[in-house]
């Protein structure tokens, strides 16, 4: 299992509904456990995966990002599963700078 971490310098609440807003933008089916982590099957290159997002809260108003690949991804290697994970964060610090701009 491979898992992103990022330091992020607005508040957990943020974080959280900007992961939702990416998982909507995806496609992505997602449900919220009994952890706080939300769980999520998106498909990214053409490729389903399981993925776990959780947000920590540092402070007021900073916050950790975890994202979590769950399982394999099958005919993926592990440098592809690693992009998938690049590619899911990336598109949530964008959408978080976008509301942050805004």
């Amino acid at each position: 299992m491979f898992t992103l971490k990022q330091d992020l310098g607005c508040p957990r609440r943020m974080t959280v509904y900007a992961i939702f807003d990416i998982l909507d933008r995806l496609k992505s089916s997602y449900d919220q456990v009994m952890t706080g982590d939300i769980q999520a099957q998106v498909s990214v290159l053409g490729k389903e995966c399981l993925c776990a997002f959780a947000v920590t809260e540092s402070s007021l108003d900073t916050s950790i990002l975890h994202i979590t690949l769950l399982q394999p991804i099958s005919d993926m290697t592990k440098e592809d599963e690693q992009l998938v994970l690049l590619y899911l964060m990336e598109h949530i610090l964008l959408h978080i700078d976008e509301v942050l701009v805004h």
